[in-house]
């Protein structure tokens, strides 16, 4: 049988039978369907830094006398009645500002884990705040990306941006801008001026308010942008709120700033509502943290700065990323200087040399917390017998014994510097063939482009490879003479070695910390020589532990007292915890655990309290914790750890055990507490707790965690490309600290100017408790008046908004067009009470709907 066109029946039916069959084929090979049917063809997102919900819901809460409406009526308006709320989502990790956008961004597991990292070998900064010198590195093209951004595309990381096309985007300033935006500082100027000369006259008069030209033109583009139907995502961020509560504690000043972000959203709202996607557009607030703020109580400092410059700190030159005291400091308005020394008067081997030999690190950015790097402490004991043994006086049986434990020193470590530096060699083998291969390309790029290849971001793609040029032709630099000068320690020979005819700065690297210390030197750390100088046994044999000074910075750093309480409620210990991470190897011997992964979380709070936190991978990737007390956990010489088992108790780190919050069964509870759970049952027992999910925190932060696409394993790798790969994860371990400090309530370590009003950086809920709403169109499906009270933490943001937009598959892995762009799978929830279907059954919120404020 034939149709009017003369084509068989049997034909199409052919055809239909055939394509049915290929999306078939296809639906088997791609795998697990997608999440839900697209219905969010718009996303527009208002990152607000700082933002904690507890504070939104108290001022939406509030009436406002002259109008009877919410003091905050927008938000109330587009989220309380006609959209949904997160009541309970958490920062995954520290409620730290570039670590917490990193995993909002990327829907990742933590790469970047502070505001500031050093390079241990050669204190390479990565300033993820700074954005003056990205500024203006990019005019003559030298950046293009904001550091976090290099550090995510070194690493094969996409962010969620990068799910759309460069035309298809409108991405305003922030920690992880993609491409320069000059032309929003060029109308942000002329907008100012192009008004009324009275108003301009009348503004200088009172003084120009030029800060807010920049935000006010961001908001005109954003609202134009709307105008376009190709532009399929918006963001913009918001930082006045962060600034404020940092140096406000009282509700008047933050309600201030929140009604000021709450007009913002309204003039965006409104102009989605005139916009041609309006019914398919979804409008998202969400916070990178919250914030530890209380109107009773002034924010305390401690300056960790002073201690460690002191003898009994152990006398480091410290450098540092931020200027002490900076409202004081003339210098500080400078924002290139790559660094900070604070020199000490009372170093014990190092006066005059800070400029060479600093000793520490330590970033302070973040307030609630500090991370620190100490310098290996074998290579101060080989510096500091160095220095000895050029000295003219010293006895000749106390130089032979000197020289003796010189060469033991390193040989106990030749074994493991030797393989390291062959690895590094090889690395930076492959470094200098990519170096060649990049050059090649620069040269290859045209010159000129169209305006169609401008306005798809060939321009900034072009420019990224001279980015990437100048900075692999930096660290072949740095890293090579690194490693010239460990090759010259290691190929000293004992036989006719006379210190004198060397340079010590041919020896021992300048301007590096070295390796990162073990447990056994951080609690033996050498800190210079002893006040008697180096002291013979009986044996003949140098007596190291009386020949050199000795710190255990676990100790003292727990045990830093003030000398009065400033403020009650405020403890006179300004540090809560110390934490680092033990290779799970050292472990492995000690408790009846195999499959644990390769990091366990040691945390100290005094030689009884510490715990051990111990995770596991399960074979979907789901990651499971157990928290084990212990106490006196030391390492001998030999590198062997120990410690002893302790029952669960009141006391131990976080405070788990004696938290009224905490959402287990009262009658198991020690049986509970000591069983493996997933990461999502303990958020659901703990994110109330004082510490909320800081079990799991404290993993995020310190642990290590792969990335598939650096996969050394991989299949079919080339050689290059493997050792290319090796040398970036070995630049992530290069910036781990070795201790990471955590504050006591509501005391905080930022010597640049201690922020009275409140801070954030620690694991405390008021901190970590963050805000997540969203509203949309009504093809959006999204819920209205909606409550979801199930806790989600900052991984689930990415997959959520991908799930609305269609474009994650039910395994959490992205639908082929995104992997092909890098995306690989996430491995966060989807929260699934804001998808369209299946319908769920969140709480509804009582006020209803009205009318537009």
């Amino acid at each position: 049988m034939k149709t009017k066109s003369g084509r068989s029946n049997l034909g199409v039916n052919n055809t239909l039978f055939q394509t049915a069959f290929i999306a078939f084929v296809l639906l088997l090979v791609l795998g697990a369907p997608v999440l839900c049917i697209a219905q969010t063809k718009r996303l527009v997102l208002i990152k607000i830094d700082g933002l904690p919900y507890s504070v939104v819901d108290r001022a939406v809460k509030e009436r406002d006398p002259m109008t009877g409406k919410s003091k905050l009526p927008w938000i109330d308006y587009i989220y309380y009645q006609r959209g949904s709320r997160l009541a309970n989502f958490y920062v995954r990790g520290m409620s730290l500002s570039a670590p917490s956008w990193s995993m909002l961004e990327t829907g990742q597991h933590l790469q970047i884990k502070g505001n500031v990292e050093f390079d241990r070998y050669t204190l390479k900064t990565y300033d993820y705040l700074n954005f003056v010198p990205f500024v203006v590195l990019s005019v003559p093209g030298y950046r293009v990306d904001m550091a976090a951004v290099e550090v995510l595309d070194s690493l094969r990381t996409p962010m969620l941006v990068d799910a759309y096309p460069h035309d298809e985007r409108y991405v305003t300033f922030s920690l992880f801008q993609r491409g320069p935006r000059f032309i929003t500082y060029q109308n942000g100027l002329l907008n100012k001026f192009k008004r009324a000369p009275k108003d301009v006259f009348d503004e200088w008069t009172m003084g120009l308010e030029l800060r807010n030209a920049i935000p006010e033109e961001l908001l005109r583009e954003l609202v134009k942008k709307l105008d376009d139907p190709k532009v399929a995502y918006l963001d913009l961020i918001l930082t006045d709120f962060d600034h404020v509560a940092h140096h406000n504690n009282d509700h008047q000043s933050q309600l201030a700033a929140l009604r000021q972000i709450d007009s913002l959203l309204g003039q965006v709202w409104t102009a989605i509502q005139k916009s041609p996607l309006a019914d398919e557009t979804a409008m998202v607030v969400v916070s990178d943290h919250g914030f530890n703020s209380d109107e009773r109580i002034y924010s305390q400092g401690y300056n960790l700065v002073k201690l460690l410059g002191s003898p009994a700190g152990g006398g480091h030159h410290v450098i540092t990323k931020r200027r002490l005291m900076l409202d004081y400091a003339i210098k500080g308005v400078n924002p290139f200087v790559p660094l900070i020394t604070t020199t000490t008067r009372d170093s014990l081997y190092l006066q005059g040399r800070s400029a060479d030999y600093p000793t520490a690190l330590l970033d302070f950015d973040g307030n609630e917390r500090a991370s620190v790097h100490l310098r290996d402490s074998d290579l101060n004991l080989l510096h500091i017998l160095l220095q000895q043994l050029q000295r003219k006086d010293l006895a000749e049986n106390v130089r032979v014994a000197a020289t003796d434990f010189f060469f033991r020193t390193i040989d106990r470590r030749r074994a493991a510097w030797q393989e390291e530096l062959g690895a590094l060699n090889e690395e930076l083998g492959a470094l200098r063939r990519s170096i060649q291969q990049q050059e090649k390309l620069w040269s290859e790029q045209p010159k000129k482009l169209t305006k169609e290849e401008t306005a798809a971001g060939r321009d900034d793609q072009i420019k990224r490879i001279h980015a990437q040029l100048l900075r692999w032709q930096g660290q072949e630099r740095a890293y090579s003479q690194y490693a010239r000068t460990m090759a010259s320690l290691l190929g000293l020979k004992r036989t006719g070695f006379s210190a004198g005819v060397y340079r010590i700065e041919d020896l021992i690297p300048i301007n590096s910390m070295g390796d990162r210390n073990s447990i056994y030197e951080l609690q033996n750390y050498v800190a210079g020589p002893a006040p008697g100088g180096l002291v013979l046994a009986a044996d003949g044999k140098l007596d190291e532990q009386k020949s050199f000074a000795r710190i255990d910075y676990f100790s003292l750093l727990h045990d830093v007292v003030m000398r009065n309480n400033v403020q009650p409620g405020v403890a006179n210990r300004p540090i809560d915890m110390i934490a680092t991470r033990l290779p799970a190897e050292l472990i492995h011997p000690l408790i009846d655990e195999p499959e644990i992964t390769g990091d366990v979380i040691w945390v100290y709070d005094g030689p009884d309290n510490q715990a051990l936190i111990l995770a596991r991978e399960d074979s979907r990737r789901n990651l499971s914790f157990r928290y084990l007390p212990v106490s006196n956990l030391g390492q001998d010489a030999e590198g062997r750890l120990h410690f002893e088992p302790v029952p669960w108790r009141a006391g131990l780190p976080l405070h788990i055990f004696e938290d009224n919050q905490l959402n287990i069964p009262q009658a198991d509870r020690v049986d509970w507490l000591s069983e493996w759970h997933t990461d999502v049952d303990w958020l659901r027992a703990l994110h109330k707790t004082n510490y909320s999910n800081g079990l799991i925190g404290l993993y995020e932060e310190l642990g290590r965690h792969a990335i598939e696409r650096l996969s050394l394993d991989e299949p079919g790798i080339a050689a290059g490309e493997r050792l290319m790969r090796r040398l970036l994860i070995r630049q992530r371990e290069l910036v781990e600290a070795d201790l990471l400090l955590v504050a006591k309530n509501h005391w905080n370590f930022d010597v640049r100017g201690f922020n009275p009003g409140g801070n954030h950086g620690s694991f405390f809920r008021i901190s970590t408790h963050s805000t997540f709403m969203i509203a949309g169109g009504e093809k959006t499906g999204i819920p209205k008046a909606a409550v979801v009270e199930e806790p989600y933490d900052s991984l689930s943001f990415v997959p959520t908004l991908l799930a609305l937009t269609g474009e994650l598959r039910d395994d959490s892995s992205p639908i082929p067009v995104l992997w092909s762009k890098g995306f690989r799978h996430f491995p966060g929830r989807v929260v699934r009470e804001l998808l369209p279907e299946p319908k769920p059954s969140p709480t509804i919120a009582n006020t209803g709907a009205s009318a537009a404020p």
